[in-house]
């Protein structure tokens, strides 16, 4: 039934990134926004500190950051140092970070269908599942984020393609190539190590089956180790850095489900909800129980492969536990399955492509981009409320708001829950509170928490709650209002010398 597919490898994957790149082009100039608006303006505001303050690699720097230099630790800043230096070239408009999030995903895609291809014998079956990992709704939503998972998994399906490479002709440099993207992978987000597990269900299959691998010990084992010895080794500095800085704007910690029946209710929400709506998609979905389906009726023949994949899933399941309270609302912690996806849509089409049902493919590709477009866009993309305040979305004010001091003046700016969105925006640096009536806190029998700011550097404050600005014990500290914008004041805090303190 092969034959009577309408489209051929090549123009299924162009026609897939071709229409993945004019639907996003609509949205290449929003500002950071919707869903984990926060991590976008983390990661913005870190390329933007090595932009403008220092470009080492190994001191990424925080806007909330007290009165610090800023220094703390988090995942190697790859993606934050590479966006620095296009910001360097082109400024720091907003369309620069999402085309470069594009330019990776799609690098990431095309990666994919290589690697299927690769591995499938089949360069239709690498497109049919490339172009599914492509519209997954949140893959569809974070690929033109600055959101460093993205780069990771493009340097997942890079590592693949060249280890599928090594596995047929055993060149070296496939093999070194491979290392140094799972590294890579990895130093991004430590978790996308897990690619490993296929690395070495391969090699295994492969050492059971013949002796084609016999004289490779000594390479598998520097080149399996030094990926990860390099990645625990940047994890520990970067621990180290929080610990000696207290700034916390990044966690480096293991995340489990608090309780065993917050576990079944998380895990009861990802299998119901976030796996068939958002991460895979319906369309998706629809191909990963027909894949399923073929593996339970035992419909296969064994693949020097499927013990990689298998190694794989099993991994993910270990991490998928162990961050468990993470994927509660974090659903692009869930993006390595799209790796698992990639195997699974790959074993189904092939099914599929030999038997009267090879539409079902068709409809897929066909829903695939509507289902994804009808997903995000209305909800993130598409609406009036950004999930920022109206003052940062509109440009003038947020530029009115942001002259109206000097960048290098300590501010504090909230309520803000997230400790950096507001800085971001502002392109200020300083101190943040997360809730009203936050600062008036007593911290000791001498000082509320704005005494302590004040005494600590802060000098001017942003905020748009009206509690805030009413609060009779935080009124006797503030001199005047410099600017008042749409909902926001801002406020230089009287001098530490005054007889207050």
């Amino acid at each position: 039934m092969i034959d009577k597919l309408p489209l051929h490898s090549s123009s299924i994957i162009r026609i897939s990134i071709s229409i993945f790149v004019i639907v996003h082009l609509f949205f290449i100039n929003l500002p950071p926004c919707s869903i984990h608006v926060w991590r976008q303006c983390n990661t913005l505001s870190v390329a933007r500190n090595f932009q403008e303050e220092s470009a080492n690699i190994f001191q990424p720097r925080v806007d909330r950051r007290y009165e610090t230099n800023g220094v703390t630790g988090m995942q190697f800043p790859l993606y934050e140092w590479l966006l620095s230096f296009l910001f360097r070239l082109f400024g720091d408009g907003y369309w620069i970070h999402r085309l470069f999030s594009l330019l990776i995903s799609i690098t990431g895609i095309y990666s994919c269908y290589l690697f299927i291809s690769r591995i499938a014998n089949d360069k239709l079956i690498g497109a049919i599942a490339a172009s599914c990992v492509l519209w997954s709704p949140e893959f569809f939503y974070h690929s033109i984020n600055a959101l460093p998972d993205i780069l990771s998994l493009s340097f997942s399906f890079i590592s693949l393609y060249f280890f599928s490479g090594w596995m047929k002709n055993l060149n070296k440099s496939d093999f070194i190539y491979s290392m140094i993207f799972v590294g890579l992978a990895g130093l991004v987000k430590i978790q996308y190590l897990m690619i490993g597990g296929f690395m070495l269900g391969t090699i295994i299959y492969s050492l059971c089956s013949n002796n084609k691998l016999k004289d490779q010990f000594s390479l598998l084992f520097i080149g399996g180790t030094l990926p990860v010895f390099v990645t625990l080794w940047w994890y520990i500095y970067a621990a180290g850095l929080i610990k000696s800085s207290g700034l916390l704007d990044f966690g480096i910690e293991f995340r489990p489900a608090e309780s065993f029946s917050d576990a079944l209710s998380i895990l009861n929400r990802n299998l119901i909800s976030d796996w068939p709506e958002l991460v895979f998609g319906y369309a998706n979905t629809l191909v990963v129980l027909i894949a399923i389906f073929f593996l339970i009726t035992k419909r296969f023949k064994h693949s020097e492969y499927a013990l990689g994949f298998i190694l794989l899933s099993v991994l993910y399941i270990v991490y998928h536990l162990i961050e468990l309270r993470q994927m509660q609302v974090h659903q692009y912690y869930m993006l390595p399955s799209l790796i698992i996806l990639s195997g699974l849509i790959a074993f189904a089409s092939k099914k599929l492509l030999r038997t009267k049902f090879y539409w079902i493919l068709l409809l897929v590709l066909l829903a695939q981009p509507i289902l994804a477009s009808i997903r995000i866009i209305p909800a993130r993309w598409a609406k009036t409320d950004l999930g920022i305040p109206a003052e940062f979305s509109n440009s003038d004010s947020r530029i009115k708001l942001s002259n109206a001091i000097p960048d290098s003046v300590s501010v504090i700016a909230g309520p803000d829950v997230s400790g950096c969105i507001y800085l971001y925006f502002l392109h200020k640096k300083g101190f943040g509170f997360e809730y009203e009536g936050q600062l008036s806190e007593k911290i000791s029998d001498q000082e509320i928490l704005l005494q302590q700011y004040i005494r600590r550097g802060a000098r001017c404050i942003y905020t748009n709650s009206e509690s805030t600005l009413n609060d009779s014990i935080l009124i006797p500290y503030f001199e005047k209002e410099i600017i008042h914008e749409g909902n926001f004041h801002l406020i230089k805090l009287k001098d530490p010398t005054n007889k207050l303190y």
